[in-house]
């Protein structure tokens, strides 16, 4: 399966030493036995990841996205569970798998640092046995639509952050590889750059020929890019859907509904706006209220029966209040 994922009870973590505080702490390190403790960074992780979907790992900190990530690209090797990627096992079919996988790793890079991008991108071709024919057309998309034209003679050593990831992601790409895994690729970029790489990454993802797995923590690449999201906490798996299944799961927030009447609302229309719902505190507007997110459709066909508006705009909660509430352990789980 080109381009799929299977996850089954993917288990991994770490041990790592508590270091004692102050000068005779560290002295005690060094005669005496350092306390070991175990970190887990993934405990029964099991998803699937369709050909074509575009999907986004969520999670504060230390929830497992990297290590996941790393799984997936057969840099680590789970402690439990089993995966297979492209239909492939990373570990006991490792050369097969990495040729069917683009990895982008923050800042780690996949260019040579003192020659010019183009060699980089041909010595890559070369690697993955891309036939000549097919790197001049796979390099004239690319040049296009990430606009590489001026930095393929420059030397990784002499591109800019924004400059060296739009070619950290031609490299990735040389192979036309049917599934990307991309940590954090817009960490660092400016505002500029950001929409540059996201509006390709959208074009790549409507095209349906390209799986990708990325983890960001920047929820506008997540809205603009993932038909999907996986939200991971402390190494579980907390969440999987998209994410207006993650808004509607969390009904306890409220939504501001502004109500636009055609003329002065009288006495007993805002009588009737109070019995529907609570103004809201700081708006002078008689029509600004506020509802619990599960409310709005009962507010609505009221509404509609006994004010006839003339048009009513609802503000739901944005992806960042609901997943901060995640990450704070607010919401259901």
């Amino acid at each position: 399966m080109q381009g799929g994922v299977e996850a089954r009870n993917l288990t991994r973590g770490f041990s790592t030493y508590r270091r004692r505080e102050g000068v005779r702490g560290a002295l005690r390190d060094l005669v005496l036995r350092r306390e070991v403790f175990r970190v887990t960074a993934l405990a029964d992780v099991s998803f699937t990841v369709s050909p074509g979907e575009c999907v986004a790992l969520l999670g504060p900190n230390g929830a497992g996205k990297s290590t996941l990530m790393k799984i997936l690209a057969g840099v680590l090797c789970p402690e439990r569970g089993t995966v297979l990627v492209n239909g492939v096992d990373p570990w006991t079919q490792g050369i097969r798998h990495r040729r069917l996988i683009g990895v982008l790793f923050g800042h780690r890079s996949a260019l040579w640092w003192n020659i010019p991008v183009l060699e980089s991108l041909r010595f890559l071709a070369d690697i993955y046995g891309v036939g000549r024919e097919e790197f001049g057309r796979t390099l004239t998309e690319l040049r296009e639509v990430l606009d590489l034209d001026p930095l393929l003679a420059l030397s990784a050593r002499e591109l800019s952050l924004g400059q060296r990831m739009r070619c950290e992601l031609a490299a990735v790409l040389v192979h036309s590889p049917p599934l990307l895994l991309l940590d954090e690729p817009t960490i660092g970029l400016d505002l500029l750059t950001r929409l540059s790489l996201r509006s390709f990454l959208q074009k790549l993802a409507k095209k349906g020929k390209t799986t990708i797995v990325f983890s960001s923590h920047d929820l506008l690449d997540v809205e603009g890019l993932a038909a999907r999201t996986l939200v991971l906490d402390a190494g579980h798996l907390i969440f999987d859907g998209t994410i207006p299944e993650l808004k509607s799961r969390y009904t306890d927030f409220t939504a501001r509904v502004t109500v636009f009447l055609d003329e002065e609302p009288t006495d007993s229309v805002r009588t009737v706006l109070a019995q529907l719902g609570e103004p809201e505190a700081d708006s002078d507007a008689p029509c600004v209220l506020r509802f619990k997110v599960r409310e709005i459709t009962p507010f609505v066909h009221q509404l509609m029966q006994q004010c006839s508006p003339r048009d009513i705009r609802i503000e739901q909660p944005t992806i960042e209040e609901v997943v901060l509430a995640l990450y704070r352990g607010r919401g259901e789980r």
